[in-house]
């Protein structure tokens, strides 16, 4: 299936006021509390908001976005159902470059990857769990090929593309001389999207829908489908079934997605969740097809459910 992706795009324009729902927090599981908060903080540049013995809250000045948990006993393993990884969006692409440059520094092993829809660098914490820091280029989209076989696209001046070639490691380190490596994260940083592995691709998105994504492309060929909240984005939750189909869902003593959290700005959203998901207070919660909890909260004046 290939939706309108660049109509999207351009009738949107800039901003996410058109969305239905916003990522808020995801919460990860790990063997090494302080090992994990090193890492967070020391080579991706997070701040800690909060931390006790169990639990450390991490982001910018502004917000929270990830809650990094005590207790796994053993890395992860990938023939489960749950994260592929996590994304963290950036503003703009001096501070995509700057992260790149002080990723390289650190000597952590990074892939930069182009998929013209956005620039992103994928590494791993300690525990393998994934991270992408994301910098979204729609303006550099064009549209579609056929995608009957596979991921096939066309930048804005005609030229295909496979959608996963190495950035131009060189190209994208000049927008960053001169840059403050050690800085923290921009306070325009977000959490980005969330890529999981699903047991079967139509259920899940079907799913997904239920509690207000829309399908932006179904590729069963390539095993994917990318949903995304009805703005500016494409890519606001990643699904694929790589790992085989029909998995177990991580135990929990794994490193791991333990849980995540959506704000809704649309009540229509709201009501239509609540066939698949539980009441608790003003919030809905549930576990998704990974088997990861999740909760949506509104994001305007509600006063009963």
């Amino acid at each position: 299936m290939n939706t309108d992706a660049l109509g999207t795009i351009r009738e949107t324009g800039e901003g996410n006021q058109h969305e239905g729902l916003s990522w808020d927090v995801a919460e990860l599981q790990v063997t090494d509390l302080a090992r994990a908060v090193d890492f967070w903080t020391r080579v991706l540049g997070l701040g800690i908001r909060q931390q006790d013995g169990s639990t450390a809250e991490l982001g910018t000045r502004k917000k929270t976005l990830i809650v990094l948990l005590a207790g796994a006993l053993r890395p992860v393993r990938r023939e489960h159902l749950g994260l592929y990884h996590v994304a963290i969006g950036v503003p703009d692409q001096a501070e995509f470059s700057r992260i790149l440059a002080r990723l390289i520094k650190t000597g952590v092993p990074v892939s930069p990857t182009d998929h013209l829809l956005s620039k992103s660098i994928y590494l791993s914490d300690p525990d393998g769990l994934g991270i992408e820091i994301v910098y979204e280029t729609p303006e550099r989209f064009g549209r579609f090929g056929d995608l009957s076989r596979g991921l096939a696209m066309y930048d804005i001046d005609g030229n295909p593309h496979s959608g996963r070639e190495p950035l131009d490691v060189q190209a994208e380190l000049r927008h960053a001389r001169g840059a403050d490596l050690g800085a923290p994260l921009s306070d325009e940083a977000s959490l980005a999207h969330l890529h999981l592995q699903i047991p079967a691709l139509d259920s899940a998105t079907q799913w997904f829908e239920g509690i207000g994504f829309s399908r932006s492309l179904m590729i069963p060929g390539f095993g994917f489908a990318d949903m995304n909240f009805g703005g500016r984005s494409l890519h606001r939750l990643g699904l694929n079934i790589w790992a085989g189909q029909n998995l177990s869902p991580a135990p929990p003593f794994m490193a791991r997605l333990t849980g995540y959290t959506l704000h809704v700005h649309d009540p229509a959203i709201m009501a239509k969740a609540r066939g698949l998901l539980k009441t608790s207070g003003t919030k809905l919660t549930g576990f998704d097809p990974s088997g990861t909890e999740m909760s949506l909260i509104p994001a305007y004046q509600v006063t009963n459910l």
